[in-house]
């Protein structure tokens, strides 16, 4: 059975021949040396040069046309995907992520009108710039927000699909995906206390906004499936390690019908769609089933998640990936700390397949070791039918 086997059938609640693995590592640090390669020559020293900083401040605009930091992140998706199949992944979370535009040399901001801080990821790399506000405070600033490139987005994603899936598309199972989802995009543009004021004064205004996202959202849904992607996973981080940002009933108020909406397009062109977001979302699970998702991706330990008690809340109604610990086992735990974690999580959630491993998110200080450790544990414990 191949990988791309070995997925289907796990997402459609059946068991393959053991339990399948998906990767979301999209750090450079991790993905050059799992391909035993040096991190490439990076931007990040010029921004921290006083004088290459200085002539970044004034060039911006130019960098940005010419897009060359677009094809950066570009190469380095594509490194990504190497990577993932390199380490025996079985599919791949990938994202086109080119959002992203020069402000100076200390700040970005994105085609959807946040403001970023330039930021390393702690061994001298650019890492995903930190969101800082938005900077829209008005209706009117989202009606005049120049949106050009937001709208050329989903062509272009399409074309990166198409590349991805001709080149990757025998080799593992390929979800795609891009930032951001309908809640991100709803509030991060303008400020979390802007938009619960929104919520309070200008509640069309707020529904206007979702459904020109939902509009957008629908054709980053046929970029992938028209590429031939067989999943997409839906980013739309919405909770905190403590639980929901919204009251989930207000949730469904407000997104309910457009994530149906996109769930729908999805399932309609053949493609499975899986929810992505961090934290405790438990009290959402019902939510993620009643919207259509058919998977739910992170399900972090640190955020309090059993995974056995969320299978028992759900049974075989949403499938579930990640949640391999990233805070610890897969940063510095011991070989013995990652096989325990992957035994525990398949005796809890593997019986009858829609269970798919991996680590619950990305960062630099996840070890290629470790992850290793994970790949042969999955091995070892996941054959089906399962011993654990």
């Amino acid at each position: 059975m191949n990988n791309i086997e070995r997925v289907k059938l796990a997402l459609d609640h059946k068991e393959p021949d053991r339990v399948p693995t998906v990767s979301c590592m999209d750090v450079q640090k991790y993905v050059y040396e799992s391909l035993d390669r040096p991190v490439p020559a990076n931007m990040y020293k010029y921004f921290i040069n006083p004088i290459t900083a200085r002539i970044i401040d004034f060039t911006s605009p130019i960098i940005n046309i010419v897009g060359g930091f677009e094809g950066d992140i570009r190469e380095f998706m594509v490194n990504k995907v190497e990577s993932d199949i390199k380490m025996g992944f079985d599919a791949t979370w990938n994202i086109y992520a080119n959002v992203f535009k020069l402000k100076n040399s200390k700040q970005m901001t994105d085609i959807y009108g946040r403001l970023y801080k330039i930021v390393d990821d702690g061994y001298g790399n650019m890492d995903t710039p930190s969101y800082i506000d938005g900077m829209l405070k008005s209706p009117d600033d989202f009606k005049q927000f120049k949106k050009k490139d937001w709208e050329a987005f989903p062509e272009k994603m399409y074309k990166y699909n198409l590349f991805i899936k001709q080149r990757f598309g025998n080799d593992i199972y390929l979800f795609g995906s891009h930032l951001f989802g309908l809640f991100e995009n709803a509030w991060q543009p303008f400020g979390f206390s802007t938009f619960v004021r929104f919520l309070a004064k200008e509640r069309q205004f707020v529904k206007d906004v979702i459904e020109y996202n939902k509009q957008f959202y629908l054709k980053c849904v046929d970029a992938s499936a028209d590429a031939g992607f067989p999943g997409i996973i839906y980013s739309d981080d919405m909770a905190y390690k403590s639980g929901p940002m919204l009251n989930p009933r207000q949730m469904d108020q407000l997104f309910g019908d457009a994530f149906r909406a996109i769930t729908d397009r999805a399932h309609k062109k053949g493609v499975k769609i899986v929810i992505h977001t961090d934290g405790w979302t438990r009290p959402l699970l019902p939510y993620f089933i009643s919207w259509g998702f058919d998977g739910h991706h992170a399900l972090e330990p640190t955020a309090n998640v059993d995974i056995g008690e969320f299978r028992k809340d759900v049974g075989h109604k949403l499938s579930f990936l990640g949640h391999m610990d990233i805070a610890h086992v897969l940063f510095d735990g011991t070989k013995e700390e990652v096989f325990s974690h992957v035994k525990d999580s398949i005796k809890k959630a593997g019986a009858g397949g829609g269970l798919i491993l991996g680590p619950c998110n990305s960062h630099a200080n996840i070890k290629v070791q470790n992850i290793k450790w994970m790949m042969e544990a999955v091995h070892e414990f996941g054959k089906y039918p399962l011993a654990v």
